[in-house]
């Protein structure tokens, strides 16, 4: 188990560093100018105190004999190569947030030695940690944590803030310290692609056509999908809460083998296929869609680029009830490769695009369930891979996570694949998916038979063990999406206006008694929508007063 897996709470671990020493550093350049699109779209959701999700740690484990000297003279030469590192940001440029990136300084590295337990020491040291907030205006989106033993230091924790890396960012400086450890020598010699490069790409003629692209695709989307893929009633056994599980499985692992070797798709678009399926079975929701993180590395200057790049790509499916598995892989393989051309975007504009679909549609896009690749790929001895995934499932393991809130009710990360092992981590929102493990086990079962056999839509509730969603009688599919009458009644309720909504086929009609226009009541209702996945506005309005001798009615449109 990793520092990263551990759940500790109550260790007793001293969070003051015994020491502190500077990492100096001096850059080649200089600057200041736009933030780019990567930068914006963070800083935009950039939480409050305490928001674990903005940090991003990475754990480099030192060999024998290191000494801190060293360490701290390979991070001055990462912290000078990447820009990023050494960024700060105002909200003051006339466009905008701008980015400054400084030429020379020192941030501080903290020492912290090992009492008790190691993992559970650096678990429970790095969990307090991730819940301090960045200074952005004074400070560096990096901080550095030495964990010591006996004085030498034997594992490195780099702290980096989203908006200065993405999670492929992260794990390439920290390859990079490791190689700089190893001796590599050559990493201080070039400087590459920066964000402030990256900003000037995003605003050429070339880079604005692109994002300009990628709203239209949105726009498009957008009308035809669900506004959401959780909007089914707490689940009977469901508290309110978050809460995080990791898989480690060797049958994923020979699975994924053998799925992608038959339909020429990647291990990612695999399990992205896998979630896809159990999603849409389980909440009766056959044509639906995902936002799937794309890393946006396709040029070949971005590649070793650190910083913020990844953004969501909005990928829908759809699921026959005699397609195969192998099917739905090979169409979410199009369907992805299509996405991730339109998934670089001002984040503004795009929520402009959101809102603007959703005033004309009457619905709230939920970012509700969502699959992130890590990206961290290896490989093993071979003779170590499993041939049989049904053999392997024997070996199985499930871990806990350390718990934090994120804005989704699901979310699958594939942490990595080798050739003997797969790692898989869910979060969700347990009021309604209560049993992660056995969502979990749902996904494995999923993959391992339709390795070994076919496996049909139709047969994926019974396959998976987890029962279908019930919805009662209020509830009906209107415009692609699952709505509960009684939801959309709670709307008006809150707003102190109750009405009687009823549906007709694709139509919701709501007869209310208020002192309101339609186009106002539309707007009120719009307001209310955010957190309620199964409520949507009525797309006609009967609205009486006392005022008035006959109603007045109108889309509100």
């Amino acid at each position: 188990m990793s520092p990263a897996s551990a759940v500790p709470r109550e260790s007793g671990v001293e969070p003051e560093p015994l020491s502190t020493l500077p990492v100096r550093f001096r850059g080649t350049r200089s600057g200041s100018g736009p933030v780019t699109l990567g930068q914006r779209n963070v800083l935009r959701w950039f939480g409050s105190d305490g928001d674990r999700s903005d940090v991003l740690p990475i754990f480099v484990e030192m060999g024998a004999g290191h000494t801190l000297a060293e360490l701290i003279c390979a991070l001055g030469v990462l912290v000078a190569r990447h820009e990023a590192l050494r960024t700060r940001f105002r909200a003051d440029g006339p466009d905008g947030p701008v980015q400054y990136v400084l030429a020379d300084g020192e941030l501080d590295m903290r020492m912290h030695e090992i009492v008790g337990d190691p993992i559970r020491f650096i678990g429970e040291l790095v969990w307090r940690e991730v819940a301090v907030p960045f200074d952005l205006v004074d400070g560096f989106p990096l901080r550095v944590l030495a964990i010591t033993e006996h004085g030498a230091p034997v594992v490195v924790v780099l702290l980096f803030c989203h908006v200065a890396v993405d999670a492929a960012g992260a794990a390439i400086v920290g390859e990079q310290l490791r190689a700089l450890l190893a001796g590599r020598d050559d990493l201080a010699e070039e400087r590459g692609h920066q964000p402030l490069d990256q900003a000037e790409w995003e605003r050429s003629d070339v880079g604005r056509r692109r994002t300009k692209s990628a709203l239209r695709y949105w726009d498009t989307r957008l009308r035809q999908v669900p506004q959401a893929m959780c909007a089914f009633p707490p689940h009977p056994d469901g508290v309110p809460g978050q809460v995080e599980r990791r898989m480690v499985s060797s049958a994923v692992a020979a699975a994924l083998r053998a799925i992608a070797g038959r339909t020429g798709a990647s291990h990612s678009t695999v399990v992205l296929a896998a979630a896809a399926v159990f999603l849409g079975a389980h909440t009766a929701t056959p044509a639906g869609a995902m936002i799937s993180i794309c890393g946006n590395r396709f040029r070949s200057a971005w590649r070793e680029y650190v910083g913020p790049l990844a953004q969501d790509a909005l990928v829908p499916f759809t699921l026959a009830d005699d397609a195969l598995f192998d099917d739905v892989v090979r169409q979410v393989q199009a369907t992805t490769i299509n996405a991730y051309r339109y998934a670089q975007f001002d984040s503004v504009q795009l929520w402009e695009v959101i809102d603007a679909v959703g005033r004309e549609r009457g619905t709230h896009f939920h970012r509700d369930a969502v699959f992130n690749d890590l990206g961290a790929a290896g490989a093993s001895a071979a003779e170590n891979a499993p041939e049989d995934p049904v053999a392997a499932l024997a070996d199985t393991r499930l871990e806990p996570m350390p718990d934090r809130s994120l804005p989704t009710a699901f979310l699958l990360t594939l942490g990595g694949v080798t050739d003997t092992e797969a790692d898989l981590r869910l979060h969700t929102d347990t009021t309604r998916f209560p049993d992660v493990d056995g969502v979990l086990l749902a996904v494995e079962r999923l993959l391992v038979t339709a390795a070994v056999g076919d496996v049909r839509m139709r047969d994926v509730p019974d396959l998976t063990r987890i029962a279908p969603v019930a919805r009662g009688e209020g509830w009906r599919v209107v415009d692609s999406s699952w709505v509960d009458v009684a939801a959309v009644e709670g709307v008006f309720a809150d707003l102190g206006l109750p009405a009687e909504v009823t549906v007709d086929g694709d139509r919701i009609t709501a007869v209310v008694t208020a002192g309101l226009t339609p186009e106002q009541l539309h707007a009120a209702v719009l307001e209310k929508l955010p957190g309620r996945p199964s409520a949507m506005a009525p797309h006609r309005y009967v609205v009486h007063a006392a005022e008035r001798s006959t109603p007045v009615e109108g889309a509100g449109r």
